[in-house]
Formats: structure tokens, C-alpha cells, sequence
């Protein structure tokens, strides 16, 4: 049997094939009911579009490429199967890649994206990799940035967490559960959103008449004795409830508590960012400050395919942060 071509689907439906076109590209225009036509003709003779011809007429490829620092990483990967499913609706492919927070691994990452014609890259950078998504720009390839910010790249679109908001949310929370002495234990890495919340957490501390007793501690949580010497000396600071900015760290401060011989939230309260489901399993329970993954996947791909079909210049989008109570800063 002949492949069946667009101009049969288009004598079976009884339009033209400028209508089949438009219809099969998700172009707007086509009336409901015709395109409802077009498509029970389309599934009746089992037709496969000519991707690469068509990639050709419109203009750009149907593949985004996808790169998170690490996939395994329960936050990036539900970004990414959110990205995968909304994008399979739209009848995009995506291309996957982990970083590891690693300039090279990027580079490389674009350059094989690139070869396979992707036009738009969603990805949550590492510091430093500017270059690289220049780079990657001047090769016609639109990019948005997702959760991690790098304030001084131009011409990209982002979909980031409001952190100022959500760091009020957090210490707003500690504050009317009547914690009164709270400080701050973060990563000692370069990454913008760790340095976000903790510009933010100085500001609203001292906003709120606390900045004298805010400080942040910076730790690396692969060393136990130096991470439990921190919130050893936390304690004997006054400190009666730990802010954590990044979703991993909150777990090992919790496992020091404990270690310490302290109990949550009796002697040290603890609130994290997007822990998810792991928060939630844990005992006792973490108060965490989230986003949405599927809000941020869609406001992200729906911004890079703007970008790409219309050329349109890319946006800053904020998220709305949820506070999820935990028993880990309850009162007692």
C-alpha cells in the first residue's frame, strides 16, 4: 500500500491541505469541528506526519531538550516528567540530560542537542555556565531557565520560585509558632537560589527586629562531625529553630539533631524547601516551603514554544510558594 500522504487526508476530510496543515501543527484558526474531522481521518488511515518535513515548513524542530542537575533528584525529576507529559500533549519530544552541576557536562549537553535540530532548552543552570547558553543562543536555540537564576544573562525567559515571598512565609510561620531565635544553615556552594533565600532571610530577619541574633552557617553535610559541630553550636547560641534553604541539607540537619540527642521540634525546630514526599515519611514530619512542579513544567513550556514559534522575547514568571506544616515546627 502507497504512504498515505497529507493531500489523502485532506480529499478523505473534504478541506484543503492548508487546513490538514495547520490542524496537524496545532495551528490556531481551525475550526473545532473540521479539526475533530481531520483527526478521526488522520487515526482511520493510521497516518504518521513527516517530521522532518515538517520541522522544515514551520520553521523548527518538535524536540526540546530538557537538562537538570541531576535527574535523580526527586524535584528535578518530576519537573521533567511533568515537561515530558505536557510536552507529548502538544505532540513535542524531549531529549533528557543531567549535569551535575558541571559547566563541561552543559556544554557538551547543547552541542548533542544542537545536532539533533532542538530550537529550546529548559534547564536549571550552574553557576558559571553563562558562556555556554550564549553560546548556545547564537546558535538559534531558545532558552528558559527554571529554578535556578543567573541574573546577568540576557534574553532568556524564567520561571522561578518567588524565594523573597517564601522566606517571609517560613519566617512569618516560626515567628506565630513562637520560635523566636532562628538561624539559617546552608551549603557552602555557588548557586543563586541558595544565595537568594539567604540575602532574604538577613533582610526579613532584620526587618522584623531579629538582626542581631540572624546568621547564616555554611556546612557540607558529607561531613558529619563538622555539620553536627554547627548545630551544636547553633544551640548554644540560643537557637530554637533552623531555617534550611535547600531540600537535601534539611534531612542531614534533622539526622544531626538527632544525633546530638536533641528532639524536633521540642529543642530545635526545622523548616526546608521542596522536600516532597520525602518530608513527609520522615519522623517527625518536615515543615517545608514548596513550588509546584507541574505549574513551573507548564509555565516553562509554554513560554519556550512561544518563544520559538513566534520568536516572542522570553519572561520572568514568579511562583506562588505553599507552606507545608510539619510536626517538625509545631507548638508544644
Amino acid at each position: 500500500m502507497d504512504k498515505i500522504t497529507i493531500k489523502d487526508i485532506a480529499r478523505e476530510a473534504g478541506v484543503s491541505v492548508g487546513l490538514v496543515s495547520m490542524t496537524l501543527n496545532g495551528r490556531s484558526g481551525v475550526n473545532p469541528k473540521t479539526a475533530q474531522t481531520i483527526m478521526e481521518v488522520v487515526k482511520r488511515l493510521n497516518y504518521t506526519p513527516n517530521k522532518a518535513a515538517s520541522a522544515l515548513r514551520i520553521g523548527y524542530k518538535k524536540t526540546i531538550g530538557v537538562i537538570t542537575p541531576d535527574l535523580a533528584n526527586h524535584y528535578f525529576s518530576d519537573i521533567s516528567r511533568h515537561t515530558e507529559n505536557i510536552a507529548y500533549d502538544n505532540g513535542y519530544t524531549v531529549l533528557f540530560g543531567s549535569s551535575d552541576d558541571r559547566i563541561d557536562k552543559i556544554g557538551r549537553l547543547i552541542d548533542v542537542f544542537h545536532a539533533d535540530g532542538v530550537k529550546g532548552l529548559l534547564l536549571s543552570p550552574c553557576d558559571g555556565c553563562e558562556e555556554e547558553l550564549i553560546k548556545a543562543m547564537s546558535l538559534g536555540i531558545k532558552v528558559v531557565l527554571m529554578n535556578r537564576d543567573l541574573p546577568d544573562l540576557e534574553n532568556v525567559g524564567r520561571v522561578l520560585l518567588d524565594n523573597d515571598r517564601a522566606i517571609r512565609m517560613g519566617v512569618k510561620h516560626l515567628l506565630d509558632n513562637g520560635y523566636r531565635h532562628l538561624e539559617m544553615i546552608s551549603n557552602d556552594i555557588k548557586l543563586s537560589t541558595l544565595n537568594m533565600r539567604e540575602r532574604s532571610y538577613l533582610k526579613v530577619m532584620s526587618e522584623m527586629g531579629f538582626g542581631n541574633i540572624a546568621k547564616v552557617s555554611y556546612v557540607d553535610e558529607k561531613d558529619i562531625p563538622a555539620l553536627d559541630e554547627t548545630v551544636r553550636q547553633a544551640v548554644e547560641r540560643g537557637a530554637d529553630a533552623i531555617f534550611v534553604p535547600r531540600g537535601y541539607l534539611a534531612l542531614s540537619v534533622s539526622k544531626s539533631i538527632k544525633r546530638l540527642g536533641l528532639k524536633i521540634p521540642e529543642d530545635l525546630a526545622i523548616i526546608g524547601f521542596d522536600g516532597g514526599e520525602t518530608y513527609r515519611i520522615v519522623t517527625p514530619t518536615i515543615t517545608q516551603l514548596s513550588q509546584s512542579t507541574r505549574e513551573t513544567a507548564e509555565e516553562a513550556f509554554n513560554m519556550l514554544v512561544d518563544m520559538m514559534r513566534n520568536d516572542a522575547p522570553g519572561r520572568d514568571v514568579y511562583l506562588t510558594p505553599k507552606l507545608e506544616e510539619g510536626d517538625s515546627t509545631s507548638t508544644f
